[in-house]
């Protein structure tokens, strides 16, 4: 199965602090910038040992000496969002989003902290702002990537990340691939993937009566593990993502789907 991106898996930025325009109207004493940047390399080491919410008191340490630091503001966010502190990663990342607009990595952490929070509106417009910059190509980093991690939850003990494609491409095109982690959630045990693959449709469109018009697809979910595959369902029009999502978590809690 495929190895999931670092980033991702251990989001924290192992760099040191640097001061921008930016970020500071004013640089504080050296002495203090010394406080902070230790306070943020502590928080870094608590991250990498799965602690954030001993982390996060590290970051906030950081942020009372510099709160406009992006830095710390995004890898505050990450442990507040991983101690379940919903509220706290939200202002973190919206203080970096008015910082940097052009941020699309805070951009995704906002819609997966919306949907934690089950904001859903809030997470649909930051979706949509992302998708309007993907397609723009602002910044040019993000028109390079296929696809964003949406959505992170668990699922009887399990880790389960989300990846939404930006586009259906390819003859074995893809919406959603829900990542279910192995045990030490460095790689992917198996993974449900939401697909609309070009052979499917042309056996869909020759047996479908009436015929499908032109724009019309045939979607599938299935479940890849490294050996195996299963269809777990067909779905005409297009299901929504909060109804594929139910319709896994299902599955992963082998229940009937609905």
């Amino acid at each position: 199965m495929r190895k999931l991106p670092h980033l991702l898996l251990t989001p924290i930025l192992l760099l040191s602090i640097a001061f921008s325009a930016l970020a500071q109207n004013s640089a504080p004493p050296r002495q203090q910038q010394a406080e902070a940047e230790k306070a943020f390399k502590r928080g870094n080491a608590l991250m990498e040992k799965r602690k954030p919410e001993e982390a996060l008191v590290h970051y906030q340490k950081a942020l009372a000496i510099l709160p406009n630091e992006p830095t710390i503001l995004f890898n505050g966010g990450m442990a507040a969002f991983a101690g379940k502190d919903y509220i706290l990663a939200a202002d973190l990342w919206n203080r970096l989003k008015t910082l940097d607009p052009l941020d699309w990595h805070t951009r995704t952490k906002l819609v997966q902290v919306y949907q934690a929070m089950d904001k859903l509106a809030d997470r649909d417009k930051e979706r949509g702002e992302l998708f309007e910059m993907w397609k723009a190509g602002k910044p040019a980093e993000l028109r390079e990537q296929f696809e964003y991690c949406r959505d992170q939850f668990e699922v009887k003990g399990q880790k389960v990340m989300v990846f939404e494609h930006f586009e259906l491409k390819g003859p074995r095109a893809l919406r959603y691939v829900f990542s279910v982690l192995n045990k030490n959630e460095d790689g992917e045990e198996f993974r449900i993937s939401l697909g609309s693959y070009d052979v499917t449709n042309s056996v869909w469109r020759v047996t479908k009566n009436p015929p499908p018009k032109a724009d019309e697809r045939l979607f599938h979910l299935d479940r890849y593990t490294q050996n195996s595959h299963a269809t777990l369902g067909m779905y005409f029009p297009e299901p929504s993502y909060d109804e594929v999502r139910a319709i896994v978590i299902q599955a992963l809690q082998n229940k009937p789907a609905p």
